[in-house]
């Protein structure tokens, strides 16, 4: 076979599979992958036959467009996507085609020099290995697989005419590099490649910065939209509160105006029995308390930040009144964005559990406590990187066997309360499939004006169990292996 037929078939076939394999990436395909690769490896054969047909008959440049043309048919009528996003896609996959294959062209004169290799078709049929080990490489990268995402977002049509022209110059300054290349390269080549590679990347870095600065910018507006609606909700909220209040003054006011009637009976009827000045002073006392009753009924249904996921939320809410009919006080604060937490990290379910079990058992532990400080905070979202679920609470803390035993047997400090221990269980089972930690924070009893203790969920992928109290050398004298980790407070 002729040597210049040689290099044509292979240099074609390359550039045609290549391109076909980079739009599979840039868009993502995964259903029937394997019948749209048979397809393109058809349409790249198809592709060299249509080159040799051309080559020395019409100018590269034509061949080239042509050649273009016809892939953006192959992939669009292979591919259901918009077309706009193809003829760019298809600018893009030549591109990075065009630029991979100057790559490997250099890479294949240091083998040429070196092996002595004297046959072009041997070169490109090196530059074809050199490809597929490239393309391989940069199909396994995160990161240029992030920077290619935008191709499929609607937002990235305001930068399409400055990534045309710079897709264009990239395509079309390939084929000066070595649009006629047959084995060998000369310092014009080398030298055009530097200037013009230079140029290319600058200017679509540029591109690639104002797209994401748009995106970011498009996201604080979100962010902005999300900040007025809950600050809607709370206005909403506190004209509920305020009706509330409105109405109960209502329904207080006649019947304090009929008891102040009575009392101006009272003292103008200096005969009136002792029982009635009894009676006055009761229906005082018990209204009084009924109107504070019913005021703080009001103000501790208060309104909860909200996760926006409806199962946790009714689940705080359900707490929030367990603590209310128990006279605790419930305080809730969500950190960050917990869709993430429930989409990658655990199950909805899974953590509704977890809330429900915890704040329970802080109820239970506050009520066997003499501390007149009755109060329980959760926190539930990000801290410093890591999601996690905190419940503070004001209870007693745990025997020292139970904390030993927690994750291995059912255990509990309150058994005469209901208490299982099954919920520790079910943590840990949790823990586990989550690769979360768990921490318990002790304080000192005598410290009743803040939280005794802190249970924490921690989603950090370690698995650990650690206690870290004021009481650390008791419970490390009574463990029996290294299975927790125990730290002084």
């Amino acid at each position: 076979m002729n040597q210049d037929i040689a290099v044509m078939i292979i240099k074609s076939f390359t550039i045609n599979i290549f391109v076909y394999f980079t739009i599979l990436k840039i868009y993502n395909v995964q259903n029937h992958k394997r019948t749209k690769e048979i397809v393109f490896i058809i349409a790249s054969i198809i592709g060299v036959g249509i080159t040799g047909i051309l080559d020395k008959k019409v100018p590269s440049e034509i061949i080239i467009i042509i050649m273009y043309i016809f892939q953006v048919i192959v992939a669009k009528l292979t591919i259901n996507n918009k077309e706009y996003s193809m003829i760019i896609g298809g600018l893009v996959s030549s591109a990075i085609t065009y630029v991979g294959f100057a790559i490997c062209m250099i890479i294949e004169i240091g083998i040429k020099i070196i092996f002595n290799i004297k046959y072009p078709s041997v070169d490109c049929f090196i530059i074809f290995i050199l490809m597929c080990i490239l393309f391989h490489i940069l199909s396994k990268t995160r990161r240029i697989s992030r920077e290619i995402n935008f191709l499929r977002e609607r937002s990235f049509s305001n930068y399409l005419e400055v990534l045309i022209l710079n897709i264009s110059a990239v395509v079309f300054f390939t084929y000066c590099l070595f649009g006629n290349y047959y084995g060998y390269i000369t310092e014009h080549i080398l030298f055009t490649f530097i200037v013009v590679g230079i140029i290319m990347i600058i200017m679509i870095q540029k591109t690639l910065t104002l797209y994401y600065k748009q995106k970011l910018l498009q996201q604080n507006i979100e962010s902005y939209k999300e900040e007025i609606k809950e600050k809607d909700e709370k206005i909403k909220e506190l004209s509920d509160e305020k009706f509330k209040i409105s109405k109960l003054n209502h329904e207080f006011y006649n019947r304090q105006r009929a008891l102040e009637l009575k009392v101006e009976e009272f003292i103008n009827n200096a005969n009136m029995e002792a029982s009635g000045e009894l009676s006055i002073i009761d229906q005082i006392k018990n209204m009084t308390d009924e109107y504070s009753t019913k005021q703080q009924e009001i103000n501790n249904v208060s309104s909860l930040p909200k996760t926006g996921i409806t199962e946790i939320d009714d689940m705080f809410a359900y707490m929030q009144s367990e603590c209310n009919k128990n006279k605790i006080e419930f305080i809730l604060k969500i950190n960050g964005n917990i869709y993430h937490l429930i989409n990658n990290i655990i199950a909805k379910d899974r953590l509704v559990t977890l809330i429900g079990d915890h704040l329970r058992d802080a109820i239970i532990a506050i009520n066997n406590s003499s501390n007149t400080y009755r109060s329980i905070m959760a926190i539930l979202g990000m801290k410093d990187n890591t999601y996690e679920f905190r419940v503070y609470d004001t209870g007693i803390e745990f025997e020292i066997e139970t904390l030993l035993k927690l994750g291995l047997e059912p255990a509990t400090t309150h058994k005469d309360q209901g208490g299982t221990g099954i919920g520790f269980i079910t943590t840990f089972e949790t823990l586990k499939e989550t690769k979360a930690s768990l921490v318990i924070e002790e304080n000192h009893p005598e410290n009743d004006k803040d939280y005794t203790k802190c249970v924490s969920i921690k989603f950090d992928g370690k698995n650990e169990y650690k206690i870290i109290s004021y009481r650390a050398d008791k419970i490390k004298a009574e463990a029996k292996d290294n299975r927790i980790i125990i730290k002084k407070l």
